[in-house]
């Protein structure tokens, strides 16, 4: 890659079209009206709760795909709609992908909520407030690569001030894509200010003033980095007050996205204006999906399953913790079972799984059939027997548990169980309890069995 010392040298900066210059030809926004009037009625039929969950995710996909376009991070859409649609364990997944990837996106997201505050009041776009857009959008982010004839270098990043250097990047073919040059940035985002705020732009349609006033000011590149999130933002302003959405571009449409661009550079703004809309109907239709929802939210309703089938066990060491008890607990009454001088008629086993349901005691959460195994003797000469004792291991939910974990059947109080004694080692007390507690289950089975018994042969 060239220099940026010297890449403007070779490139050329063609200054923005006013406003009243760029050529659109013919405009159809049939689409775009029909789904914006689509969107005012989801709006005004849906309940307050599910209108900020559905504009909060739209803001949160916006975020996400910023950054990677910029190639601060990498996604896929599993990935930005777990983070836009804060769904279970997203902080981790974001974490997963590098500890600067939620500062970067934290930044972008107070971007977009400052466009919309601007968009809500009704903030007249000054070169302030772009200034104060690309402080907040890039609040964390503090070094930028600046290419010399010596390799990459890592900056300073000046947050909220003009580009003191250039930053025309030389493109694969060698060609010098050509931004503003540094003496022409401040005369040029006045002129920028200007066209935003004429007669002609302010009368104009929603999508055609996102699409101008992003695609001029990236003409420009005011910053030394930064610029692309910043345009987004700054487009976004004029669909958040019609018809209410952020300007919101995935990573994956950069190809389009970018060759829009370009046709703009070459005279020919119409598939940028095009693609512009087009991301617009996409983001209504990802609000109104969310809006079509009827009844409480996914979440809650899992809230109130959860409770209601007692898994209320959150702790994954807790859960962890009554599963190992479970094993221990099978193995010693494997163990058992085998010392003892049983009927050869009679099978006695000690096996994991679920065969019935054993009730929650108060304070404790299940921890599914990972947790539950059972005792069991079957004959069928001289007597016909079928005795069982459903067993399994709960972890503490909420401070109303007198342990941590509890081993239970449907007749006794249950063993009472700490995690020390089972980490990183069981303990010997362990061991002699659970030893004793699980000799009183099996002659609690085979006084089962001695009841079949008897009632069969009498």
């Amino acid at each position: 890659m060239t220099g940026p010392e010297s890449v403007e040298s070779t490139g050329f900066y063609r200054p923005f079209p006013a406003f009243t210059e760029w050529n659109l030809g013919s405009f159809d926004t049939a689409d775009f009206e029909r789904y914006a009037e689509l969107l005012a009625a989801a709006k005004e039929s849906a309940a307050p709760e599910a209108l900020e969950s559905a504009m909060t995710a739209a803001m949160r996909y916006a975020a996400v795909d910023t950054g990677a376009i910029e190639g601060l991070y990498t996604v896929d859409r599993g990935f930005t709609r777990t983070i836009a649609t804060q769904a279970a364990a997203w902080e981790a997944v974001m974490e997963s992908r590098g500890v600067h990837v939620r500062p970067a996106f934290e930044d972008a997201l107070s971007g977009y909520e400052y466009v919309l505050d601007a968009a809500t009041k009704t903030v007249v776009v000054s070169e302030l407030w772009i200034k104060e857009l690309h402080e907040i959008i890039c609040g964390s982010q503090e070094t930028y690569t600046v290419y010399t004839a010596a390799g990459p270098q890592e900056h300073p990043l000046p947050r909220g001030r003009y580009k003191t250097m250039p930053n025309s990047p030389t493109l694969t073919d060698g060609r010098v894509h050509a931004y503003a040059p540094v003496v022409d940035t401040v005369p040029e985002m006045q002129r920028l200010v200007d066209e935003l705020r004429s007669e002609a732009f302010m009368s104009a349609h929603p999508v055609v003033q996102a699409s101008y006033a992003h695609y001029s000011y990236v003409c420009i590149h005011p910053f030394a980095d930064g610029n692309g999130r910043v345009a987004r933002a700054l487009g976004s302003i004029y669909l958040y007050r019609s018809p209410g959405v952020p300007l919101i571009v995935f990573a994956d449409q950069r190809n389009e996205y970018y060759d829009a661009l370009e046709s703009a550079d070459g005279g020919n703004p119409f598939p940028f204006v095009h693609f512009v809309m087009t991301r617009t109907i996409d983001a209504i239709g990802i609000i109104r999906s969310m809006l079509q929802r009827s009844g409480p939210s996914l979440a809650s309703t899992l809230d109130g399953l959860n409770k209601l089938f007692n898994s209320g066990a959150q702790d994954k060491e807790l859960q962890a913790a009554a599963v190992r008890l479970k094993s221990l607990a099978v193995a010693e009454a494997k163990k058992q079972i085998k010392s003892l001088s049983i009927p050869p008629q009679l099978s006695v086993i000690a096996n994991p799984g679920n065969v019935g349901q054993v009730p929650v005691p108060t304070g404790y959460g299940a921890v599914g059939d990972d947790g539950s195994w059972f005792l069991q003797a079957t004959s069928s000469w001289p007597h016909k027997i079928r005795a069982l004792i459903l067993i399994a291991a709960f972890a503490k939910a909420d401070d109303s548990a007198a342990s941590e974990l509890l081993m239970v059947s449907r007749s006794d109080d249950g063993l009472e169980v700490w995690v020390r004694e089972l980490v990183p080692v069981e303990s010997e007390a362990l061991k002699l309890k659970l030893a004793g507690w699980i000799e009183g289950k099996i002659a609690e089975l085979f006084v089962e069995v001695t009841k079949q018994a008897e009632g069969d042969a009498s």
